[in-house]
């Protein structure tokens, strides 16, 4: 297993990148509707779309973390 370590505008970006990599091929592929080109577009680009769904689960687990974090502060009271 590897860890890797990302600023929250790293991460930004790079699901950035991948969304918009996923959808372009997600694009391509329906340009070229049902051939075996299309299948293979999205084929070979599986790794991606699961990386994809990877930054999405993170992000979510991140989420969920942050507003638990929030819950157990203290309130403020001014």
């Amino acid at each position: 297993m590897k860890t890797i370590t990302l600023t929250d505008k790293q991460f930004e970006q790079l699901k950035e990148y991948v969304v918009e990599s996923c959808e372009s091929i997600m694009e391509r592929s329906l340009d070229w509707g049902d051939s075996d080109y299309a299948d293979n577009i999205i084929d070979s680009n599986e790794a991606l779309f699961e990386f994809r769904s990877i930054l999405e689960d993170i992000e979510q687990e991140y989420e969920k973390k942050l507003e638990k974090a929030r819950a157990k502060q203290p309130k403020a009271e001014w």
